[in-house]
């Protein structure tokens, strides 16, 4: 797609081929927009169904932008540049130049196995056989060269602040520009026939513009005319050359080296190489000579591609400063000779890391298509390293902001995209108060796939202080293990959302089963509530009367008894369970030996008249008499009539006993 360029599409539903294929658009949490059919409607349009309404279904297509890390081999290089980003994140600004200088390499070389990984990958039978998947390899491809080859000048021209730039640079030419030397491996194992090769002599002409002369004087020291006086001479030349070593005096090395340059000159002119003339051109671009160089900016593909070794020999102390004018010269100079040739995003980009063009350069980093993965870790390391700082500032750059703005869009994006939140939220907890917001607001919006993901998820809430993600996250665990029929599970995590609304409604469910089935759903939960219950009054009630449940079963009818009677008077039982609680007591109030005294008895009685009496009318008058027994459901009666009767003649049994008893005097 080229920068000017939209995508267009439509549906292809029925119904929106009837309304014109127009569209109506919704934003939706994850950066999706969900499209569906829209007919135009104005301020004068008839507000009144169409003739062929409901007749076809209404679609709703989901829209997200694919990125790059949709493919499962990059997905390695978030991982490993998150670590490198936290460990910088340790060192902040008191680090010395070393250390950002190995950080800078950890970035390239987590840049560099990825395409490793993926040229890999691109040569796999699925992959070969999938042109999509192929072309988002090669897409990737490119841009994560890109971004290795851009980050290895910046660290070069920026971080390391070398005062002489050229070796670093022959070093970044010739990992961008591999193929010659690849080729040369070949010649070397050829031994004396690669002389013979149709492409000998160009390929030591590349290896000479990249600066490899080591290279050069091996497939050179192969050839068949190796013993021949030009040939020796040529070795000597190369052989001789001087190089620059660190802590050597300038003004020295510039005198062996100016005598080196002019003695080479003189041996070509001598006429020295006159009867092997590939061999003199060869020299002829170590010597400097323009024409011969501009035969090969003729052949380069990338401007830069010969920079370095043009520098090598003709400025070899070349420092930073004095790079900006020679690489500027040399675009002009490409530009000039490839006039066909449109300038690339990469040429860019390079020249204004040459040019010092950061804030440019910035611009366009953002550009490359790795969901700014580039371009935040760049400026997360200068901002960090500080040595850029007066660079910013004299252009009215606020880099804390820039850097904070562009980490809080690339956690955001971690944060909603496929199995990388975990990502993302070390990003966020860098960007402070708007961070923690943004934590607060995409964390609930996780899919949740288990409960050890939830768990995790509750953890970093609670580490972050984010009380209502916790409660939100457990409120959705709650109710999907409601909807699965794990009901302990769905109570547990109702108890821990601390939701008085869905705690009661699942305490509903349980005693609703109850009373219909006779049946006590997830007990061993219920029993292990504790001082947990008062999260909800219908949840103390299910507890008590699961502990009256209990003794009933263990045959403890007195303290059974206790607490039903302290259940009745409690004032939180709920009217469907009216019928269920007073029939408990029936098997309690028929006992011969008394379980429950008189007054209580009389407080049962007291019940049945003031509660449930008032609660069966208001049923009767609202839905009938017929349905007053689905209103209340009991396992063990079908009636309610009936067992009002009978609960009344077991409270004047029980009383009558109760009263003998307690009014008989023992005897002595």
């Amino acid at each position: 797609m080229s920068e000017s360029g939209v995508f267009a599409f439509e549906l292809g539903d029925e119904l929106a081929t009837r309304c014109g294929n127009t569209l109506t658009g919704v934003f939706v949490p994850g950066s999706r927009i969900a499209l569906s059919a829209y007919r135009h409607v104005t301020h004068s349009s008839r507000d009144a169904p169409t003739e062929t309404a409901g007749q076809d279904p209404v679609l709703i297509y989901m829209t997200q932008e694919s990125t790059l890390f949709d493919e499962p081999v990059l997905r390695s290089v978030l991982a490993e540049a998150n670590a490198t980003f936290a460990t910088l994140q340790q060192l902040g600004s008191r680090a010395t130049r070393a250390e950002y200088v190995n950080i800078s390499r950890a970035y390239r070389s987590i840049v560099r196995s990825c395409l490793e990984k993926l040229e890999q990958a691109k040569k796999s039978p699925e992959v070969q056989t999938d042109e999509a998947r192929l072309q988002r390899l090669s897409d990737a491809i490119v841009v994560f060269y890109a971004a290795e080859c851009l980050w290895h000048l910046f660290e070069i021209l920026y971080i390391q602040s070398n005062q002489l730039v050229v070796p670093q640079l022959l070093d970044w030419a010739r990992f961008h520009s591999p193929q010659a030397e690849d080729r040369a491996t070949d010649l070397l194992l050829m031994g004396e026939e690669a002389s013979e090769s149709d492409d000998y002599w160009s390929i030591v002409r590349s290896l000479i513009m990249l600066g490899e002369i080591d290279i050069t004087r091996a497939l050179l020291s192969q050839n068949r005319k190796a013993g021949q006086t030009s040939f020796k001479a040529a070795e000597q030349i190369l052989k001789s050359m001087p190089v620059y070593q660190e802590g050597y005096a300038l003004q020295k090395f510039h005198s062996q080296w100016e005598f080196w340059h002019v003695d080479t000159e003189r041996k070509i002119q001598s006429g020295l190489f006159a009867t092997e003339p590939e061999l003199e051109q060869l020299l002829q671009l170590v010597a400097g000579d323009n024409e011969q160089w501009d035969d090969g900016i003729k052949e380069s593909q990338d401007f830069f591609e010969y920079l370095p070794g043009y520098l090598l020999f003709t400025k070899p102390t070349c420092k930073p400063f004095e790079l900006k004018i020679a690489a500027a010269n040399w675009l002009n100079r490409w530009c000039l000779l490839q006039p066909e040739k449109k300038q690339c995003a990469m040429n860019r980009m390079v020249s204004q890391l040459m040019d010092h063009d950061l804030k440019i350069f910035i611009y366009d980093a953002q550009k490359l298509n790795d969901t700014h993965w580039f371009s935040t870790h760049l400026i997360d390391l200068i901002h960090h390293c500080g040595q850029l700082k007066s660079y910013f500032d004299q252009n009215n750059i606020d880099l804390p902001a820039l850097r904070h703005s562009m980490i809080y869009e690339y956690g955001s994006y971690l944060m909603t995209s496929h199995n990388m939140w975990q990502l993302g939220i070390d990003y966020l907890d860098c960007c402070k108060q708007e961070g923690q917001a943004a934590i607060e607001l995409l964390l609930p919006r996780i899919t949740l796939r288990s409960e050890r993901q939830a768990t995790k998820l509750i953890n970093l809430a609670r580490q972050r202080g984010l009380t209502s993600v916790e409660r939100e996250i457990c409120k959705v665990l709650s109710k999907r293990s409601y909807d699965n029929e794990r009901y302990g599970n769905a109570l547990e995590w109702a108890i821990r959302s601390k939701d008085v609304l869905l705690v009661t409604a699942v305490a509903d469910f349980i005693l609703k089963h109850y009373s219909k089935t006779g049946c006590m759903l997830c007990p061993d939960t219920i029993a292990n509530v504790g001082g947990r219950m008062f999260a909800s009054p219908r949840l103390v009630f299910l507890s008590k009367y699961f502990e009256f449940y209990e003794f009933y079963r263990n045959r403890d009818f007195l303290s059974a008894s206790e607490l039903l009677v302290n259940l009745l008077e409690s004032k939180i039982t709920p009217d469907y369970f009216w019928p269920s609680l007073l029939i408990d007591s029936m098997p309690l109030l028929e006992s011969k030996d008394p379980k429950i005294f008189a007054k209580e008895t009389v407080a049962i009685l007291h019940h049945i008249e003031t509660d449930l009496v008032p609660i069966i009318e208001r049923n009767v008058s609202k839905y009938g008499k017929h349905h007053s027994e689905t209103v209340f459901k009991d396992y063990r009666v079908e009636n309610v009539d009936e067992i009002l009767n009978l609960l009344r003649l077991a409270c004047a049994r029980n009383l009558a006993r109760a009263l003998i008893i307690e009014n008989t005097m023992p005897v002595v």
